[in-house]
């Protein structure tokens, strides 16, 4: 069944204008004129156009810091991993990356592709198919019709590689940024397949495994030298207790589980495919033209780096594609995990701004 889309403008007074059906007794009321007529023609078209018949999930909405952009200013758009809220990205000291880039000049939006009916019923491949390509042409409409840049967290970040695998899909003009996003399915951590067998099981991951799958690489208090993780965790007695109410609190929300049970069939079968087995959607990484950066955390456990290495390889030879390692060993504060990537204390110094800065160089 599919499901009308509700317009929602967002703007900074929290003005908020939306397209409601019309109550069926007035329409019968009216319906011996011909203007009526009419107007019901257009709803008709409306309600048979695809994109606007498709549910986006979160209605993409801003994050304005400080003087709000230009009309003409690139749109950027965050997207969270499967078991995020889209709020990760202003978690930290609630700006986050997303206040970083409104700072920069951009315009920011933070969107949800996951909370859609479509995700929620037919997983990845609804996403792919239907709700990825509403969004952008959604953000291409707030832009004026310019450039998209796709910053996707995790899973988030592999949707424009899965789209490029199915090249019917007409899409706006756009670059990628994929954070902790793996590209390999095979020989998964067996902290991952324990994470996403918790959650096919309805049952919420003991914080022990939290700790270990999405906050490895923060660094403890030592001597002068401050924790990296945040501040709760400075004088905490039990710190994987209190990473996981942290986690809770502030950016955690159960996955889809039609698409927990996509990725335990993609780790199964060793490929990222399709329900049906037609389309291979790593095979996008050949045909994908757009501009992209890879950040890899050097100790996350979801993407390691050698997960993440893979796309580099099965890229065109002229792609402009570059990878990222955040870790100390490339002048970095810590050696990055998942999560600590954006909610590190450090993160707006080696994460943030090796974004802005490849964003407007086109390289890190």
């Amino acid at each position: 069944m599919r499901t009308r889309r509700r317009l929602n403008s967002y703007h900074r007074r929290g003005f908020r204008d939306r397209l409601l059906s019309p109550e069926p007794a007035l329409l019968g009321s009216l319906c011996n004129t011909a203007l009526v007529k009419a107007l019901l023609a257009v709803l008709l078209i409306v309600a048979a156009d695809p994109v606007m018949a498709t549910e986006l999930g979160q209605e993409p909405h801003a994050v304005v810091r400080g003087h709000p952009p230009g009309g003409d200013a690139e749109v950027v758009a965050l997207c969270p991993d499967i078991t995020e809220r889209s709020e990760v990205f202003t978690a930290r000291d609630g700006d986050g990356l997303a206040g970083s880039l409104a700072r920069a000049g951009y315009r920011v939006y933070l969107v949800d592709p996951w909370s859609s009916s479509q995700a929620q019923v037919r997983g990845f491949d609804a996403v792919v198919r239907e709700v990825y390509p509403a969004l952008l042409a959604d953000l291409a409409r707030r832009g004026g019709g310019g450039q998209v840049t796709w910053i996707g967290h995790g899973l988030c970040g592999f949707l424009p590689v899965a789209a490029a695998a199915r090249p019917d899909q007409k899409l706006p003009q756009q670059r990628w940024v994929a954070l902790g996003t793996r590209f390999s399915w095979t020989l998964p951590s067996p902290l991952l397949l324990r994470w996403l067998r918790s959650w096919q099981a309805n049952e919420v991951p003991l914080p022990e495994l939290v700790a270990r799958l999405l906050f490895t690489g923060l660094r403890p208090r030592s001597g002068p030298r401050p924790s990296s993780a945040p501040a709760q965790l400075d004088q905490a007695r039990h710190p994987a207790e209190v990473l996981q109410a942290v986690h809770s609190a502030k950016v955690a929300r159960p996955p889809p589980r039609a698409l927990v049970e996509d990725l335990l069939r993609w780790f199964e079968q060793g490929a990222a495919r399709d329900r049906e087995g037609w389309v291979d959607y790593s095979t996008g990484l050949a045909s994908i033209a757009a501009a992209g950066l890879l950040v890899a955390g050097a100790s996350d456990p979801l993407a390691p780096p050698e997960d993440v290495l893979p796309a580099l390889r099965s890229l065109a030879a002229d792609s402009v594609t570059q990878l990222l390692v955040l870790s100390r060993g490339n002048g970095d504060l810590e050696e990055y995990g998942h999560l600590g990537m954006l909610l590190s204390r450090h993160s707006a110094r080696d994460v943030d701004g090796s974004v802005v800065q490849w964003l407007r160089r086109g390289r890190p």
